[in-house]
This record gives structure tokens, sequence and C-alpha cells, in this order.
């Protein structure tokens, strides 16, 4: 029962911190996260204020200084039809093609846990997990 109240907490704080970096980093626009088990279709994107991450349909994950100048890119165009980015609960974040297959993966898998991608302002693309420290004060 101790270890459920602990999960519910330490779930419940990273939506919470979730929440504070999607305020603080686009102002109430479009999402700047990732959390696991989202994913980003093909045509779709996260993105904030100055920078947007988008799934293309030649599969390649982009991120983009807006409107259009190339940040970073995965080099992925062509290696899939029907791509998706997936922010997996074990923390890997991938792109498989219409068949499942990986193209493209950041090999970042570990425990099963709550993990995000965030899109900061500072336009770094970042993989978050648990907390590592809480005051235990929760509800």
């Amino acid at each position: 029962m101790a270890a459920i109240g602990i999960a519910f907490r330490s779930s419940f704080l990273m939506v919470m911190v979730i929440i504070s970096i999607g305020l603080l980093a686009i102002g109430g626009t479009a999402e700047n996260h990732l959390l696991a088990g989202d994913k980003l279709k093909t045509g779709e994107n996260i993105s904030d204020a100055n920078y947007s991450l988008r799934m293309q349909e030649d599969c390649n994950l982009v991120l983009y200084r807006l409107p259009d100048k190339v940040v970073w890119l995965t080099y992925t165009q062509g290696k899939g039809t029907g791509c998706e980015l997936t922010m997996q609960n074990d923390g890997n974040l991938l792109i498989h093609d219409d068949k499942q297959k990986v193209v493209w993966e950041t090999q970042t898998n570990g425990t099963v846990g709550n993990y995000a991608l965030v899109l900061q302002r500072d336009r770094d693309l970042a993989i978050y997990s648990s907390p590592l420290w809480s005051s235990g004060t929760a509800a």
C-alpha cells in the first residue's frame, strides 16, 4: 500500500513539473512536451513560442527555430513511411515506421517509470524522469 502511495506522489509530482515547465515555456500556446506513451505522428509537432519539433512526412524528425530555420534533425529522411515518434515508458525516445521497424532511437531505455521529452525554452530537447527529490508534502 505504501508503494502505491509513493508511486502516486511521484507521478503527481512529475505531472506538476511538466505542467510548470509547459506554462513557463509556452505561455499558453501549443504543448512543448511528450509524456511516456505519447506519440508524434507524421505531420504533428510540439512547440513553444520560438521552436517547433516536427515529425515530417519523409520520416525525419526536425527541430526548427520558427518559422523555418533547421536547428537539429535525426537524418532519418527516406528511412520509412508513416513514421511516428514515441516517448516510451522505459525512457527511450524512438522513431518507428508503419511496419514498427525502429529507424532511430536515443537508446536511453532503463527502468519503467515516468518520463517526459521536453522542448525547453533554450531550444534544448531533454528527457526527464521521476523527481530525484521530494519534500514528501504532496496531498
